[in-house]
């Protein structure tokens, strides 16, 4: 099979590579028995991939607890092939990914077990990419599962496994935290929460945020 890619300008991203970010959550609200939520967005997100809820911590009324992470990529994989909203991914395996050189990965299914190797050759910069052999359960298929890219060792992106699929990320975060009931690893749908963007702007990798129960109020340093 040939495979086309089209890389992408992470000359934007190289920088912060590696560096430690984090969010402190504070909530001032009567709101309980929820979780502080970290979840991405991403630009030209493919239409089959959903977000998962990434980093959560049980945030309680009067209490700030703190997500942090650090700026670097891999590619993960899942049992579950069913995904809607609050199912868990179902972790299953994770391949170290970097922005050049081992940025693509192949995936395969081979005596019942899903499993990752490296693409060799030469493949455009930037961009993150799976191909997905013939081997892999798709639609309809009892044991299909579930593919995509990660964060410090975290499901971020999955997508239903497709037999012969090539699936293209854009390695470009977009942050959104959010109180919500969703667990780490869950599939989660932004048009359900009442979430917020992060934006890190100027190189800065600590915020905090504050909810009052109705709003967000956050600050960067």
């Amino acid at each position: 099979m040939t495979h086309t890619l089209q890389g992408v300008d992470v000359a934007d991203l190289v920088p912060s590579l590696g560096a430690q970010h984090t969010v402190s959550v504070t909530n001032n609200s009567t709101v309980d028995g929820r979780n502080a939520v970290l979840f991405q967005g991403s630009p030209g997100l493919l239409d089959s991939a959903v977000p998962i809820a990434w980093l959560a911590r049980l945030s309680r009324p009067g209490t700030t607890v703190t997500l942090d992470w650090t700026l670097s990529y891999c590619f993960v994989m899942g049992r579950q092939g069913n995904l809607h909203d609050g199912v868990d991914y179902g972790a299953a395996g994770v391949l170290d990914a970097r922005l050049s050189r081992y940025n693509v990965a192949g995936l395969s299914y081979r005596a019942g077990n899903f499993a990752f190797r490296r693409e060799s050759g030469s493949h455009p910069d930037g961009v993150l990419a799976v191909f997905e052999d013939d081997t892999v359960p798709g639609s309809g298929a009892y044991r299909r599962g579930c593919v995509g890219i990660g964060m410090d060792g975290r499901a971020t992106f999955v997508a239903p496994t497709e037999p012969g699929r090539d699936l293209t990320f854009d390695p470009h975060p977009e942050y959104w935290l959010t109180l919500a009931r969703y667990a780490a690893g869950a599939v989660v749908d932004p048009a359900a929460t009442r979430a917020v963007r992060l934006s890190f702007p100027g190189g800065k990798t600590r915020a905090h945020a504050e909810y009052n129960g109705t709003t967000w109020t956050i600050g960067y340093s």
